[in-house]
């Protein structure tokens, strides 16, 4: 499991428990805990049935959660999330709520940008700087690196891939064409040098955490970019970043991501400029525009008058 005592918002006294006691928690005590990690701002405005209904569950698995934690029920719950609310609230709670109490105003560019600010300063507030300079610092020495995101994630993995690539030896995007057999044929050589980095927010795709657990039995280093530590993707990760998801329509908004893997692009060519250097470059070229026809054949020159132009 990744270490992420450090992180801004999950170093709590009662992150620590719930991460502590996740894995061997009942089902129904394990969708609380789930949500609360997931959702540690809008926890904390929720009264016992509220949570209860948000998480699927009932008051009972609330208050034993609670109790599996050291706290005394929901009303010492309560009392350890407000704790951890940081006088923060979430953008995306907010906006949802004025779109239920009036739908027919709609979603406006205002309220996107209010959103994607939000998120991005939760994105410093759920990670720390070195677990950030770790990761890059891992992909920029990996002698491979292998990038996996499928669905809402893939065009993200193609993206990080892509960036990748002028700064490591050998940068793939292993979830193209032909879904998760293809995908496993392409990371199918990884091995104790290389990397794979992993993508994956709400829902969470299982052929990713597939990948990702044949990668760490193969003994190469994984990390992953996932929405909270009670992502299945933590348990098999080296490290993790978190991205805050949340979009009031969309299934989840990429801002936070798009963010996160541009900062780790950039730390990356801080790191590793010289895997660009002594590659030849294509030479500057500017057309010679005196030797270009003035129209294309067939083409009636721009200023030409087309037919009947002057009949007007």
């Amino acid at each position: 499991m990744a270490p992420i005592d450090s992180t801004k918002v999950y170093d709590s006294e009662l992150m620590r428990a719930l991460r502590g006691k996740h894995e061997e928690l009942r089902p129904a005590l394990k969708k609380v805990s789930t949500f609360l990690q997931a959702n540690p701002y809008r926890s904390a405005t929720l009264n016992i049935e509220e949570l209860a209904g948000a998480t699927g569950t009932s008051t009972a698995a609330v208050n034993r959660l609670a109790n599996a934690i050291g706290l005394n029920g929901f009303t010492g719950l309560r009392f350890a999330l407000m704790e951890n609310l940081l006088a923060v609230v979430s953008a995306a709670d907010v906006i949802e709520s004025r779109l239920k109490q009036a739908p027919e105003t709609g979603f406006d560019l205002e309220q996107q940008i209010s959103l994607s600010k939000h998120h991005l300063d939760n994105v410093t507030r759920m990670n720390d700087n070195q677990t950030f300079e770790e990761m890059a610092l891992r992909l920029a020495r990996s002698q491979n690196v292998f990038v996996v995101g499928f669905g809402n994630s893939f065009h993200i993995a193609a993206m990080a891939a892509a960036g990748l690539s002028p700064f490591c030896a050998g940068a793939h995007c292993v979830t193209l064409d032909g879904g998760l057999e293809g995908s496993a044929y392409r990371l199918s050589g990884i091995t104790r040098n290389d990397t794979l980095l992993a993508i994956a927010l709400p829902a969470y795709t299982r052929d990713t955490i597939r990948l990702a657990e044949y990668a760490k039995s193969r003994e190469a280093c994984v990390l992953s970019v996932t929405d909270c530590p009670a992502s299945p993707l933590v348990q098999v990760s080296t490290l993790s970043l978190f991205i805050p998801p949340h979009h009031p329509v969309l299934p989840n908004s990429k801002v936070g991501l798009m963010a996160a893997m541009e900062a780790l692009l950039a730390q990356v060519q801080l790191i590793k400029p010289a895997a660009n250097e002594g590659r030849p470059s294509l030479p500057d070229w500017e057309p010679d525009r005196g030797s270009l026809p003035p129209s294309l054949p067939g083409l009636p020159r721009s200023n030409t008058p087309r037919k009947n132009d002057d009949a007007r």
